[in-house]
């Protein structure tokens, strides 16, 4: 019977949950823990050593302290990195030039200061705790009385410098990280506006539409409806002919007003089909209707008819139809003439 999926999910969910445990805890006190774990590892190898070998001079409260300053520092790696690594060093190197035995415990402080350095400052500073690296090595295989051979000088070198490379590659990487995070919180920032500014473009543009269908409809109706008033009593047929013009104005408003909610509606993610935007070749209805409100309207069309992009075809007729409204409305004249 094979296991169910929740189950073979919790060795994952422990795993992620033990990351984010780790990651939350705070480096410094890290640091501290590392520090005094450290401290306590060279104090135990000191005491050991009493009454040691006659070849080292013998610990004394000196000695002691100087094996305090390769470790303590630690603490403070985050702070102040490249001071650490000079005290540590520095700390190291008159260890060993006085006479006193080496304290492993406390030279692998030096590695860990420069893995410091490498990992959580820039590159000038990581190059000069590689230049500090070097006179703090040829001191002390110079002045420390163990006998180390050529191989144990290399492979404690080769340590070292691993320990630089693997913090400087930590430290690009992160750069790396936090670029490509800067990027991509720019990009996302850009994609917002541009979204912004689209969104108000298209309330602009629908605005446009709306003030021009409407406004002409409106128009038209209430020129029609003043006109039926004044001849309801003397000639109701042309009063008829009036409210037929505003019905066939208010059905077009409506057909247009239609087409306008079903392209928020596409836009919102529904699907709605469309009746085709009004254009040029709708000019002579648009002139009938014009016509019909009191203002005779004469269309001529010069040239062969060409095929329009939408957008332009639909700009051309809304100029023509805020023309003939603003004609009808304040110009007073007997008649209008559009020429294409």
């Amino acid at each position: 019977m094979e296991p169910s999926a929740s189950h073979q999910l919790r060795p994952v969910e422990r795993a992620s949950d033990l990351i984010r445990r780790i990651r939350a805890i705070d480096p410094h006190a890290v640091d501290a823990l590392v520090a005094l774990a450290l401290t306590v590892a060279a104090l135990v190898m000191v005491v050991g050593r009493i009454n040691g070998d006659d070849e080292f001079r013998d610990n004394d409260f000196l000695g002691t302290a100087l094996v305090l300053l390769q470790t303590l520092p630690l603490a403070m790696r985050r702070v102040a990195p490249l001071g650490v690594l000079v005290v540590i060093n520095s700390a190291i190197d008159v260890h060993a030039a006085m006479g006193y035995e080496m304290v492993q415990a406390g030279t692998f402080g030096s590695l860990i200061a420069l893995y410091g350095v490498a990992s959580l400052t820039d590159s000038r500073r990581g190059i000069v705790a590689a230049l500090i690296m070097v006179p703090a090595f040829a001191i002390f295989f110079a002045t420390n009385r163990q006998d180390f051979g050529v191989g144990e000088i290399a492979s404690t070198c080769a340590t070292w410098a691993a320990g630089w490379f693997l913090g400087t590659y930590i430290r690009i990487r992160g750069e790396q990280a936090e670029a490509a995070g800067e990027r991509a919180a720019w990009l996302e920032r850009d994609r917002d506006v541009r979204a912004r500014e689209a969104v108000a473009d298209e309330r602009a543009r629908i605005a446009r539409e709306l003030h021009d269908m409407v406004g002409h409809a409106l128009n038209l109706i209430v020129i029609q409806a003043g006109g039926a008033q004044r001849v309801f009593e003397s000639r109701p047929e042309l009063a008829r002919q009036s409210l037929a013009s505003i019905e066939l104005a208010g059905r077009q408003a409506l057909s247009d007003m239609e087409r306008m909610l079903g392209i928020l509606r596409v836009a919102e993610g529904r699907d709605q089909t469309l009746s085709p935007q009004p254009g040029l070749s709708q000019i002579d209805s648009l002139a009938a209707h014009v016509s019909e409100a009191g203002l005779p309207v004469e269309v001529t069309v010069e040239g062969s008819p060409a095929e329009l992009p939408s957008s332009v075809d639909l700009s051309a007729y809304r100029i023509v139809q805020e023309a003939l409204t603003n004609s009808l409305k304040h110009a007073g004249a007997s008649r209008a003439r559009v020429a294409i």
